[in-house]
């Protein structure tokens, strides 16, 4: 296979050292051998994709512990695609008349805070479904009370988003208590784990359908999982012969998200810690860190004296050659967030190599927008594909 970095140079496209983990914006998470091999296998035949699909759901459930599973073109697809089962089961009739709702119950329920924008609105995505969306809550608060009061008889499913975007600092119901709260009025529950590294405890929990982005934490080709409950499950499927066909997943997305999740969830789950604190280790020998909020993420401290702010450091990491994508900017405290779960060691250098000359000789930036809003620049998205 031709090597990542010879294609780029063909590509005229920079290979981005990647400090800022398995977001969609740097192509998500690099994927091993043997879903690699996996992939250029099934490429070279022709095989049944409902029956491929069928085996997937084989594997999801066998190890999710789900009654059952499938495969999807992204984790966002599989948000419209389940708004979709709610509302239509597995009555083809229905499904072929999506997104008119007409005669079907068509509201999803979402508190406020789980509207988090992931590229998109988590709202968007479900209205795509022909669904009409629900608000409860505040931005900072969403109790039992506020469920109750929204579940009615047009009231398909009741959507709870996992994900760190969510208001930290917010109170919240919990997962379990939407599912009780749902299930007395036999309402199902779907939970978007989209960059969760584990879908098992949801699953557990009583969720009818999980979702996840397998190309993430898992490390698949682009594509989405769906597992759950049989009936629901067998329902977003049936789904691909209606909206769902305008985001089909082909078969090197489904064996890739087989392969792979059959890697995640049998292999060793040490093994990534290990890995991430070598890679920490090459780091600290030349920059100023701290351990992050787990193994496998690395805080560099930005030196007393050093004037230069921590979104000016990353804006000028983001623009240099080779470009460096942190995975945050804190300037109160002056430090730079890294992920280390992409990094390879020869990566760890050459990172740590781009931070220490830049500690050294700060500039300020050609753009020098907000970090965190690298995803939604106004002008770099008006100015495609001519931005640079």
């Amino acid at each position: 296979m031709q090597d990542g970095a010879d294609l780029c140079k063909r590509l005229r496209v920079k290979r981005v050292l990647n400090a800022m983990g398995v977001p969609t914006i740097l192509g998500a998470n690099t994927v091993a051998n043997d879903v690699r091999s996996s992939v250029d296998s099934i490429l070279q035949v022709s095989v049944e994709i409902d029956e491929l699909q069928a085996a997937a759901c084989r594997v999801i459930s066998t190890c999710t512990g789900a009654e059952a599973g499938c495969v999807t073109s992204s984790c966002s697809a599989a948000l419209a695609i389940s708004a979709a089962a709610a509302m239509t089961g597995s009555d083809l009739a229905a499904i072929a008349r999506l997104p008119d709702t007409d005669g079907m119950p068509d509201q999803v329920v979402l508190p406020v805070a789980h509207d988090v924008n992931f590229g998109a609105p988590i709202s968007q995505m479900v209205r795509i479904s022909g669904a009409n969306v629900v608000h409860v809550g505040t931005a900072s608060h969403c109790d039992g009370f506020h469920i109750r009061s929204a579940l009615n008889e047009r009231v398909a499913a009741v959507f709870y988003v996992d994900s760190g975007d969510v208001n930290p600092a917010g109170s919240f119901l919990s997962l379990q208590q939407c599912i009780e709260i749902a299930g007395s009025r036999d309402i199902p529950v779907v939970v978007d784990t989209a960059a969760g590294s584990d879908v098992r405890p949801f699953v557990k929990a009583g969720a009818a359908l999980v979702l996840t982005s397998a190309h993430k934490q898992m490390g698949a080709p682009t594509s989405g999982m769906i597992c759950g409950r049989l009936d629901l499950v067998r329902a977003c499927y049936l789904n691909n012969y209606g909206i769902g066909r305008a985001m089909k997943v082909g078969k090197e997305g489904i064996v890739g998200c087989m392969v792979a999740t059959e890697a995640w969830y049998g292999g060793d789950a040490g093994h990534q810690t290990d890995r991430c604190r070598g890679i920490a280790t090459i780091l600290s020998q030349s920059l100023p860190v701290r351990p992050g909020h787990d193994a496998c993420t690395t805080v560099v401290s930005i030196p007393e004296g050093t004037v230069t702010s921590a979104r000016a450091l990353a804006n000028r990491l983001r623009e240099g050659d080779p470009p460096v994508w942190v995975n945050r900017a804190d300037d109160r405290n002056r430090e730079l967030w890294l992920d280390l779960r992409v990094m390879t060691e020869a990566d760890a250098a050459a990172i740590a190599r781009r931070i220490g000359e830049a500690l050294q000789n700060p500039e300020v930036p050609t753009e020098d927008v907000p970090y965190h809003d690298l995803y939604w620049s106004e002008r770099r998205l008006l100015e495609w594909p001519a931005w640079r």
